[in-house]
């Protein structure tokens, strides 16, 4: 497969073999994608799994520069596994760990449109391709790469968005009893105090401290999301008190809020914005690249 972008000509090789190469030409065909779905590895074309991944990640009826977005992102997304998992039998899953797929897309007329109009085009940066994660909403504000991950990316930082603070995901309370709470935890006693000692750059609750009768405990933010359940603490951007018993949180956003924000994105589609601006915006120093079959 190779790659193209304006400022750098570059062969990237797996086990010497040419897996991408930065290139003019702007056709993705023959790039093909090893895909575990349901226990079997299925082997399709890069362009038919970017419409599976919108299928799956996103709504048909978004205006279509917000498509646009996603499309580049889930091809720079698979572009990357394609690199990492060369050897292995397969690239990706077709669940949440990587991106969802799901079939039936050609059934959507925007998803074609949006894979076809954008077709083989990723984010690149330096001359290799760029690291694109998204989410459903930032809430307001991005997170950094290096906060939640660890990996220190210039086009992965915290900054503010203001095309996610109104969305139907930019605020949520999840409300708890002590025994769910504690339980999700793995832990037992009276609790005393839950509280926040340490947040990141955009506000996220890197680490809290939990108060029992007669012990502490710390945990981290992204540590209690996972226990209480993704889909329940929709994010770590939260304040969090203790009244009448139960356990209170006050949120903003969904998802992990590094890149970019699928309903910012969509804001600023209907905002005029175009696919590249809102690529540019959460994304800012990547430049659009290119990327084609190898011979």
């Amino acid at each position: 497969m190779k790659i193209k972008n304006p400022k750098a000509l570059l062969i990237l090789a797996i086990a010497l073999l040419p897996i991408f190469t930065l290139t003019n030409h702007l056709s993705a065909q023959g790039v093909l994608v090893k895909l575990l779905r349901q226990g079997v590895v299925n082997q399709i074309e890069l362009e038919e799994y970017v419409c599976g991944v919108l299928a799956g990640e996103i709504s048909p009826d978004w205006h279509l520069e917000a498509l646009k977005a996603m499309a580049v992102c889930a091809r720079t997304f698979a572009a990357n596994k394609v690199m990492a998992n060369f050897n292995n039998n397969y690239h990706l899953t077709s669940e949440v760990r990587d991106q969802v797929y799901r079939t039936g897309f050609w059934q959507n007329e925007s998803f074609v449109r949006a894979v076809s109009e954008t077709r083989g085009e990723v984010l690149t940066y330096n001359g290799d391709l760029a690291q694109v994660y998204y989410y459903a909403s930032s809430g307001g504000y991005t997170a950094s790469s290096a906060s939640v991950w660890g990996g220190d990316f210039p086009y992965l930082k915290a900054s503010a968005d203001p095309y996610s603070t109104e969305d139907k995901y930019s605020s949520w309370t999840l409300d708890l009893n002590y025994a769910d709470f504690l339980r999700a935890l793995n832990l037992s006693g009276t609790l005393k105090n839950v509280e926040v000692v340490r947040r990141d750059e955009s506000n996220r609750v890197q680490e809290l401290k939990i108060s029992l009768q007669n012990k502490d405990y710390e945990k981290t933010g992204k540590t209690l999301r996972e226990a209480l359940g993704n889909n329940r603490l929709r994010s770590t951007f939260f304040e969090v008190r203790m009244e009448n018993e139960r356990i209170i949180f006050t949120g903003r956003g969904w998802g992990h809020g590094v890149g970019l924000s699928q309903w910012g994105a969509k804001k600023m589609a209907e905002q005029s914005y175009t696919y590249d601006q809102i690529l540019k915006f959460y994304f800012p120093g990547t430049i659009m690249g290119e990327v084609v079959a190898s011979p």
